[in-house]
């Protein structure tokens, strides 16, 4: 009775250090390319200057999406209703965009254990999401884990990024805080206004009822990383791969010849779609089977006396037209339709969390998101 109380507290443990599961190959380590870089560099129209020129103008872009997902177009100023703390507040500058303005986009993969049969789904989204880029977004890759890295710095040349993420293995634990948080901060760094993370992941730290048990996060909370996302003016896709209905934490570890436990499936809708609304972002589901057709990705050995972590497993795919799917919802929000701006009451920082924009559209859904400004010349 003890000894299999210790086993089963050992098992426990080790699921929950997401210490059991391996990658299919070494995580890369190669620093990012430099991959071309060719930016749009021409001057987008601006507001007069007695408008721009105040501490406490702020712009937003807005897009309108019908109930069938497509966006609308041809609004006026009329259309629009902008109100603060929920009092209505005058429109300072209109613009209906002749096609959106380019975007900078960074792609956060989470790269622990769990993730061992889900990136080949996360390759294939990506591998969709290019072609459906304008030529001038320019896009980052970041593998987040025990050890992040750049894997695709900014560049233009989007096929280099898909192949890129190709590299990237699966092992160990989560620091996801800490990871989105660097990701975050490499995003404020790009070059262009409109900004877009998307966040691949299995499941939001919520072990247990812990919100803050995320396996090694050192430097970030998720209040900071709220807050962060919230002054970044950045827009956020958290998008959950796997399958709703598996089993969340599994164990697989090997004994010899012999190996107890289920494949690392699961993912968790519920956890994720709550840390996106809290990012004020969307949340996308792409749930994805075994394919048992595949070559079995196997689990990296690991050196724990006489035990070995040794299962292979059927990689996830997902269907192609849900993958599709995810791809033209992405690209469709991240147009930017309308540029709205305002004297806000407050500064900048204050307005985000403060200002509402709707379109008199009662069955169409009105997105927007503070956008950074060029700063201010003398």
């Amino acid at each position: 009775m003890r000894i299999g109380a210790h086993i089963g507290a050992v098992l426990l443990a080790i699921a929950l250090a997401g210490c059991v599961i391996g990658a299919p190959m070494a995580p890369v380590q190669t620093p990012s390319s430099h991959g071309q870089l060719n930016l749009c560099t021409g001057a987008p129209a601006v507001p007069p200057n007695n408008v721009a020129s105040n501490p406490n103008y702020v712009e937003f872009a807005v897009d309108v999406i019908d109930s069938a997902g497509a966006p609308t177009t041809g609004l006026t100023q009329p259309d629009f209703v902008v109100t603060e703390n929920d009092r209505p507040t005058p429109i300072a500058y209109f613009r209906a965009e002749q096609g959106r303005p380019p975007v900078s986009i960074a792609i956060l993969v989470d790269k622990s254990g769990s993730m061992v049969t889900k990136l080949p789904v996360v390759s294939a989204s990506v591998d969709a999401l290019m072609p459906k880029l304008d030529a001038c977004d320019e896009v980052m890759i970041y593998a987040f884990g025990m050890d992040p890295i750049v894997v695709q710095d900014f560049t233009t040349d989007h096929a280099l990024a898909a192949e890129r993420l190709k590299l990237i293995g699966a092992w160990g634990g989560t620091p996801f805080y800490d990871g989105v948080s660097q990701g975050i901060a490499r995003l404020d760094a790009s070059h262009y206004p409109d900004r877009v993370a998307i966040i691949f992941t299995d499941d939001a730290p919520n072990v247990l009822g812990s919100p803050s048990l995320d396996n090694g996060s050192t430097i970030a909370t998720r209040d900071g990383i709220v807050n962060s996302a919230v002054n970044s003016q950045s827009r956020f896709f958290v998008v959950g791969v796997g399958q709703p209905g598996a089993k969340q934490f599994p164990i697989g570890i090997g004994i010899y010849v012999w190996s107890i436990g289920s494949a690392p499936n699961g993912v968790g809708p519920e956890d994720l779609k709550t840390f996106a609304t809290d990012l004020k972002g969307e949340f996308i589901l792409i749930a994805a089977e075994p394919d048992e057709n595949a070559p079995k990705v196997r689990v990296q050995p690991r050196d724990v006396g006489s035990l070995e972590a040794t299962p292979r497993y059927a990689p996830l795919a997902a269907d192609p037209g849900e993958i599709q799917q995810f791809a033209t919802s992405i690209t469709s929000q991240i147009d930017r339709h309308y540029t709205i701006g305002v004297i806000s009451s407050g500064p900048p920082a204050y307005a985000a969390s403060h200002i509402t924009i709707k379109a008199n559209r009662p069955s169409a859904r009105t997105t927007f998101h503070q956008i950074t400004l060029s700063p201010k010349t003398p």
